[in-house]
């Protein structure tokens, strides 16, 4: 069944769920089945700035999945769990919950599911990489650790999301594709996916000059912490590419830029609370004052960075 902005098949074999696969995203084969009839299910649909496939496999099978080099994908596994090898043979396991992979687009990928697997699939071009933290995100994720984490708030939080998106499209994948649910969950998604991106461990930093675009777009940054600065300001700032600002800010800080912010500002959270003159009822004011409008992300980046709760910080520092 094909519709303006969703496709929904439902496989009667493995063959046809491999050809429905290659049709979508990248060339794929199936080297092994434990049937040839058991029922696959695939969604899929537009996104901006995603293109989203849900599927079901009702069994185990392995599949060699080609390498694309327009497309990068993000594998969400929402039940069971597969394992990834890479071109070297190296092995990994994803669960539902605890991680997630990015496949770059130049990278062939060998796939193990169990039975009953459900997952999505989000495939990103290089455009909307850019979005996110661009290429230099994916070969951290790609060739370093190769796992996204989703078990601190922020990959729970895309987790949730995730959940909520798969939900949506098993219950009406027309509703969810062609009357305008995907369009205003987009944001949300892209959001939640940076945060989660940017919440899994980093590189550690390199020592040396930095370079004159980077302490630019931290003096930009300090001077406006109270404002909703998105990625493309702190960019313009700069005057330097994307690209460029994301991976020297990794070389250099061990961080992206927005994570450097995220920094900045909870640094400037924690002075006014070790002052001595808040109350635990002032911290949702203080936090949101300075750029903070998820309490319970910023919460765990406070514990984080601080070692403990800001509730912990007031009731100390109104004992001195």
């Amino acid at each position: 069944m094909t519709q303006a902005g969703c496709l929904y098949r439902l496989s009667p074999s493995l063959d046809a769920f491999q050809a429905t696969m290659s049709g979508l995203l990248r060339p794929c084969r199936i080297s092994q089945k434990s049937s040839r009839t058991y029922r696959t299910e695939v969604s899929h649909g537009g996104m901006r700035p995603f293109g989203l496939t849900a599927i079901r496999i009702g069994g185990q099978a392995r599949i060699a999945v080609d390498a694309h080099r327009d497309m990068t994908l993000l594998q969400v596994p929402l039940q069971g769990n597969f394992i990834s090898r890479d071109r070297r043979g190296d092995g990994l396991l994803y669960g539902a919950g605890l991680n997630a992979q990015l496949v770059d687009a130049h990278s062939p990928i060998d796939l193990e599911f169990e039975p009953s697997t459900r997952m999505l699939i989000f495939n990103l071009n290089d455009s909307q990489i850019e979005l996110i933290g661009g290429k230099q995100v994916v070969e951290q994720f790609t060739y370093k650790n190769r796992v996204i984490t989703l078990d601190n708030a922020a990959g729970k939080a895309f987790y949730q999301l995730a959940q909520f998106v798969m939900r949506e499209i098993e219950a009406d994948q027309n509703t969810f594709f062609n009357d305008g649910l995907a369009d205003r969950l987009e944001d949300c998604l892209l959001l939640s996916l940076a945060a989660a991106l940017e919440a899994s461990p980093q590189p550690a930093a390199r020592s040396g000059p930095v370079p004159y675009y980077v302490q630019r777009a931290e003096r930009f940054m300090a001077d406006r912490l109270r404002d909703p600065l998105t990625l493309t300001d702190i960019v313009q700032a700069a005057g330097t590419s994307a690209r460029t600002l994301h991976r020297t800010f990794r070389e250099v800080r061990g961080d992206t830029p927005l994570g450097v912010l995220k920094r900045m500002r909870l640094e400037r959270v924690h002075s006014e609370l070790v002052g001595g003159k808040c109350a635990t009822g002032d911290i949702t004011r203080v936090a949101m004052g300075w750029g903070f409008n998820h309490m319970s992300l910023f919460a765990a980046d406070y514990r984080k960075q601080f070692g403990r709760a800001p509730s912990a910080t007031v009731i100390e520092a109104r004992k001195c």
